[in-house]
């Protein structure tokens, strides 16, 4: 018995030590457990926090609100520091507000969007918040439908749209201004892409004798356009740049001849590369000059046969006195016999300008080397050149020389030019002549050391039977000017008293100079 009593103590023994560990680990897990559950609750207190301060930090305004079965929004349930500045409400005012009370726009407006609203999950809206003291704010709102515990709720994130929607008022008052530039403008101005129109304003239409747009948006431009012009046009806009004052005749639909200018500007239209045109109808103003020039041109007959009339009646007057001499019984001597032939040959030169220029255009262009056409026109007066003591200084800065044109009315320019200069020098002294090339052009100097020309004398050279020379006609430069004008070139003349003339021609190449 005293032995199961002992067995027994042991037991309780080994049972006590085992609930005494037990009673611990309770303790233990016990305290665990309570600082887990602190642990949370600090960590969600921070949670909150830090959401707080992001909610309340956002520069967009966020709200949220439950909905109704009825479709009816309740009041907003939070707000963030944000909605409040930009609304210009306290938090507890806007708590007791709900969307509608701070949208601007009308029931109507609205019920599409409520629509959507309830039907999506999340949707991106525009409309107006109206503020406290009524300023209405365009507002850009995402919207966010979420349900807990079977009730439904939206969060809504709205963004201050104003400088977006300035910035759009804006962009469509200066389309809408532009717009109205390019309609009312008296001259067409068209977009073509393609070869086509696919853009004509206003004045276009009336341009090309169009009543609607429809008849010119999808017409290729060459229908109308005057064939001369087709690959000079292509070429410009396969090119691009910017061409002003291009010079093209087209044909109406109603097949009226129009005369214009055109200005091309490249752009763009519907993101493809295009050409902007502008284009002004000249044909009346063709006409009126056709008429001026016409008028001149009775004009300058005017003045040659008045001309004509004083040089040649001159020499006639002296050889028609002469001749009454002769009938009165006078016997002709040397002297007279001079002085007639002298009259003479001043008639025939008169009668060789003119005829020189009057002659037509002659097409029979042939390749010229300008330089060696020169050079054997100075052989030719350097005698003359000699009787004077003028010598002649050739400077040659010119790679290519060759010109098209006919070889013998280019002589005659030259000897013109450079007798000219030798006439109205003084005895000794030395003619320049220069050659150099320029953006495809030859260009051919002869300067002199004579007494040069004011201003007013300048103006008036290439008139018939104006000169400076003593017994000159005038009619050598008119030659020299109308020969060089249907060489596809140009005359240029500077002088200074006592410093000398320049005259410069200039004539384009056959082959532009690298």
């Amino acid at each position: 018995m005293n032995n199961v009593n002992v067995h027994n103590d042991e037991e309780i023994d080994h049972f006590r030590k085992e609930n005494e560990q037990l009673k611990l680990e309770i303790e233990y897990l016990t305290h665990e457990l309570n600082a887990s559950k602190e642990s949370r609750a600090r960590e969600s207190d921070k949670s909150d926090i830090r959401f707080k301060r992001l909610f309340n930090h956002l520069t967009d305004a966020v709200y949220y609100f439950k909905i109704y079965d009825d479709g009816s929004a309740g009041n907003f349930i939070e707000v963030n520091e944000t909605a409040c500045q930009r609304l210009g409400y306290t938090r507890e005012e806007m708590l007791a507000l709900s969307p509608k009370d701070i949208d601007g726009l009308e029931t109507g407006e609205m019920k599409p969007i409520i629509k959507d609203v309830y039907d999506n999950d999340s949707i991106i809206f525009e409309t107006v918040h109206v503020c406290k003291n009524g300023g209405r704010i365009p507002v850009e709102i995402k919207t966010h439908r979420f349900v807990v515990e079977g009730e439904m709720y939206l969060l809504s994130v709205c963004r201050d749209i104003t400088e977006r929607k300035n910035s759009e008022r804006e962009i469509r008052e200066a389309k809408e201004q532009f717009e109205n530039i390019v309609e009312s403008s008296t001259n067409g101005i068209t977009i073509l892409q393609d070869g086509k129109w696919v853009f004509v304003n206003k004045a276009a239409l009336t341009l090309f004798d169009a009543k609607t747009k429809e008849e010119l948006l999808g017409r290729s431009i060459y229908d109308m356009l005057h064939p001369e012009f087709h690959m000079e046009c292509k070429e410009i806009v396969k090119k691009g740049g910017i061409h002003p004052r291009l010079y093209r005749v087209w044909t109406t639909l109603r097949g009226k001849e129009v005369h214009t200018e055109v200005v091309s500007i490249p752009t763009t239209f519907q993101g493809k590369d295009a050409n902007e045109l502008i284009i002004q109808d000249i044909t009346e103003q063709k006409k009126s000059d056709s008429m001026m020039i016409q008028a001149e041109k009775m004009n300058v007959v005017g003045q040659l046969a008045a001309g004509i009339a004083h040089e040649i009646r001159n020499p006639l007057t002296a050889l028609k006195g002469f001749v009454q001499l002769f009938r009165s019984g006078t016997i002709p001597n040397e002297m007279f016999l001079n002085i007639m032939e002298a009259e003479l040959e001043r008639i025939d030169v008169i009668s060789s300008e003119f005829l020189t220029l009057a002659q037509p255009a002659n097409s029979d262009f042939a390749t010229v080397d300008i330089r060696d056409l020169v050079s054997n026109v100075i052989d030719l007066l350097d005698t003359e050149a000699f009787k004077k003591s003028i010598s002649f200084v050739v400077e040659n800065n010119a790679i290519a020389t060759a010109v098209n044109g006919i070889g013998s009315q280019l002589k005659q320019v030259f000897i013109n030019l450079i007798k000219n200069a030798i006439e109205v020098m003084q005895n000794e002294g030395t003619i320049t002549i220069t050659f150099k090339n320029h953006e495809g052009f030859i260009l051919i100097s002869v300067h002199d050391e004579g007494v040069g020309m004011s201003e007013e004398q300048l103006k008036r050279l290439g008139e018939p039977f104006y000169t400076t020379k003593q017994n000159g006609t005038g009619l050598g430069l008119m030659v020299t000017y109308r020969i060089i004008n249907q060489h596809n070139g140009v005359v240029d003349v500077e002088s200074k008293v006592n410093a000398g003339t320049t005259f410069t021609v200039k004539l384009p190449l056959i082959a532009k100079v690298e």
